[in-house]
């Protein structure tokens, strides 16, 4: 930029000096996509405990592959040859697939996993989930929503520091474009930050009920299934739109703490189950979401969640056979709502929830649960 002191800070707000910062940017290499991938790869490698009591007197053994969606309960019975399928949002297949979120076959003992427990709090924290028929009982329902709580907090963490990457993806571009990119990275620094602000005061939360073993202040509402369902789910959401299309909840508003709740399609006993679990301070959105939900027909409920599961939460897994078997037209369908939502834009489309029409799957509401005040 002609004119612009060398000595002054840069006016990306990198805290740098403009000299040191975007002087001559646009004569710089071009970075490498797949040094960027390498680079992001190393933060999602970054471990931690994230159990209230952890330090180095409290935690015992490894950091060790944390499931989110049970390996033995829930993916094995979906797995081909000890495979399901995962959108992938690794850099290099979003560069190989121009873009686009894809399923690909995983593990299914890489599948769900975070490096945010050590081995001692996640055998024992989760143990109630791991070990113990799903029902869920009240404390059930507050794991439920304590461990993709606990992956949304770290997942956040990494990306709020990916953007350091991402603002060095301006180097040999124009000054229009790298304008375009700086401010794209500032609005997605404004919004994690917020949303990290409230995932922890969230946590603080849970975690004061986790140590009292006080489950007085879970809630869930629980759909019970006649199979186990061909997707396999554990999200954690802010509810903003219901089945019918209306409002919950303004994503938009920075200010305000939102409320939040947790997303679960698992295998029980019986079949399977949809649990939607929160803590009793966001029984407000997260009532409304779910009376949207029962007011339909009962024969299309397994349609809205399969709806549901595509379209807002990343952390959902396909049975091969299911996925293979649909029509190209019915995966296209499905991959588009797998964007829903993405990038820094949060006006999103009301209707996004609402019935499309597609019967992708052969479940059978066989009862409802429910503990509500």
């Amino acid at each position: 930029m002609k004119g612009r002191d060398r000595n002054k800070p840069c006016w990306c707000d990198s805290g740098l000096k403009y000299k040191k910062c975007h002087l001559e940017r646009e004569l710089q290499e071009r970075p490498s996509i797949w040094n960027a991938r390498k680079d992001v790869q190393g933060l999602q490698r970054f471990k931690t405990c994230l159990h209230p009591e952890a330090g180095p007197s409290a935690c015992s053994g490894p950091i060790v592959r944390a499931h989110t969606v049970r390996r033995a309960a829930d993916l094995s019975v979906i797995a081909r040859k000890g495979h399901v399928y995962q959108t992938s949002a690794d850099l290099g297949d979003l560069h190989l697939n121009k873009g686009r979120l894809l399923p690909k076959l995983v593990g299914i003992n890489e599948a769900s996993t975070f490096f945010g427990f050590c081995s001692k709090h996640d055998s024992a924290t989760f143990a109630p989930l791991e070990a113990t028929a799903l029902v869920p009982t009240d404390e059930q329902a507050l794991l439920l929503t304590y461990r993709p709580l606990c992956l949304e907090l770290y997942a956040k963490e990494r990306q709020l520091e990916s953007l350091e990457i991402a603002r060095q993806g301006d180097k040999g571009r124009s000054l229009e474009e790298q304008f375009g990119l700086q401010e794209y990275v500032l609005l997605m620094r404004l919004g994690m930050e917020t949303s990290l602000r409230d995932l922890r005061r969230h946590k603080s939360r849970f975690d004061a009920d986790l140590l009292a073993r006080d489950f007085a202040e879970a809630r869930y509402v629980a759909v019970e299934l006649d199979v186990p369902p061909d997707l396999m789910c554990s999200g954690f959401v802010q509810p903003h739109y219901t089945f019918d299309g209306e409002r919950i909840q303004d994503l938009s508003d920075l200010k305000t703490e939102l409320q939040v709740m947790s997303f679960s399609l698992a295998s029980t006993a019986k079949g399977g189950v949809a649990v939607f679990a929160w803590r009793s301070d966001s029984d407000a959105a997260s009532s409304e979401l779910v009376d949207s939900l029962l007011r339909l027909e009962v024969v299309d409920i397994p349609h809205a969640l399969v709806r549901y599961a595509t379209s807002e939460f990343e952390n959902t897994y396909y049975r091969p056979d299911w996925w293979d078997g649909l029509q190209q037209t019915d995966k296209d369908a499905l991959v588009d709502r797998l964007h829903h939502g993405v990038g820094p834009d949060i006006a999103l489309n009301p209707s996004y929830l609402k019935d499309d029409g597609r019967r992708l799957v052969r479940w059978n509401v066989i009862n409802v649960s429910q503990k509500r005040c």
